[in-house]
């Protein structure tokens, strides 16, 4: 029987060096007053965000720089961050940053042009009656692809809850991927991106909403994340291996935004917002030991997995293969002395009940191959401490 597939995507991707320069004249289109979103901590290279300011100055009627919130904005930072969007009446947003900046740019986009305010986004109905204004994303290094997604996740620090959404009309109008953006960002940095892009590529193929297009787009996006984290990390300059990375975070961005993340993500957003630990070095954790967990349900993907990882295959059993794609992962890990336990980090054991309640409630925990309740979850957490 065949089985129609629904893929989206960003509407107008660009790929290349030095490319800043050109943003202003590519996105004339969409507007002639645009806001500059960056979130203070993420926060790079401010000679390529000075580029992109003189060249939108140039060939629109205006632009204004917006860096008043911080890592992890609140609801009430989102609703003042709108208002002022609306306020300066802005044709569309340009967000220049990472996660955290591409995920409060699509927030806004979405208060700016309906009546509501953020903290009642998990009443609203979806999608919500206006169309958001238009985003453009500018990643500043590989971002685990959240430069491509059309969702977003919403962190209130007062109920310590988490809520998610998508809509397909939040995907980027335009995106703009140029490696020398990163030149100056620090190695470890881009390590620990490298790695979550990797995690986000392998939940990818193992999440229940995954169809041939978005698994195919997650493993050429593990493969080039594999080979070009660690070629990168023994060799900074080498712009070959800069340039793969980009487009594995790009390629992994498009597949997820597709298929949907699991229960990785559902446990690195915990994690983050609990404890601290930073997001793509949780996801880097907890990926080995959630293929373990769903390792006999989906068995025929990690053979694929463990083709794109290079390990040899030939004459096992396919639970064997399977085995062999999780020891890939630790192998990525270990030629970078990647931390693989969470006591690495200051993160308490008492804390691992906590992580798994708010894992749980978020609706993506349940997009993964084996059902799971709140004390699976802890058993997970508790492996990979």
């Amino acid at each position: 029987m065949f089985e129609w597939v629904q893929f989206s995507f960003p509407s107008r991707i660009f790929i290349e060096r030095d490319c800043t320069h050109k943003i202003g004249s590519m996105v004339k289109d969409m507007g002639q007053r645009v806001l500059i979103l960056s979130v203070r901590g993420e926060q790079r290279n401010s000679d390529e965000l000075a580029v992109i300011r003189t060249s939108l100055e140039k060939h629109t009627s205006g632009c204004i720089l917006y860096d008043d919130m911080n890592a992890a904005p609140g609801p009430q930072d989102l609703d003042t961050a709108a208002y002022f969007l609306r306020q300066c009446k802005a044709d569309f947003v340009l967000a220049y940053g990472s996660r955290q900046t591409f995920n409060a740019a699509r927030v806004m986009a979405l208060l700016a042009t309906n009546d509501v305010f953020a903290e009642d986004l998990p009443q609203a109905t979806f999608p919500l009656k206006k169309a958001p204004l238009p985003v453009a994303c500018v990643p500043v290094g590989p971002s685990m692809g959240e430069e491509a997604s059309s969702s977003f996740t919403l962190f209130n620090p007062e109920t310590h809850t988490t809520f998610s959404a998508s809509d397909y009309r939040l995907f980027p109008a335009m995106v703009f991927v140029d490696p020398n953006i990163s030149l100056p960002t620090p190695m470890a940095e881009i390590t620990r991106a490298g790695v979550a892009i990797m995690a986000a590529a392998v939940e990818t193929m193992l999440a229940r909403k995954a169809n041939d297009i978005s698994n195919a787009m997650a493993l050429r996006a593990l493969e080039l994340a594999a080979r070009n984290v660690i070629t990168l990390a023994q060799e900074p300059a080498n712009n070959s291996a800069r340039f793969n990375l980009c487009l594995a975070s790009l390629m992994s961005g498009m597949a997820h935004s597709n298929s949907r993340l699991g229960l990785c993500y559902s446990i690195a957003e915990a994690t983050y917002h609990l404890t601290g630990l930073d997001f793509f070095m949780s996801m880097a954790i907890m990926l080995p030991h959630v293929m373990e967990y769903n390792l006999t349900t989906s068995a025929g993907k990690y053979v694929q997995i463990a083709r794109a990882l290079e390990e040899d295959i030939q004459d096992i059993t396919v639970i064997e293969a399977a085995i062999k794609a999780v020891e890939g992962v630790r192998k990525v890990y270990l030629e970078l002395k990647i931390p693989q336990r969470l006591s690495d980090f200051e993160v308490k054991k008492s804390d691992l009940p906590s992580i798994a309640e708010m894992a749980y409630m978020m609706p993506l925990s349940r997009n993964t191959p084996r059902d799971m309740d709140r004390n699976e979850i802890e058993t997970v957490l508790i492996a990979a401490y």
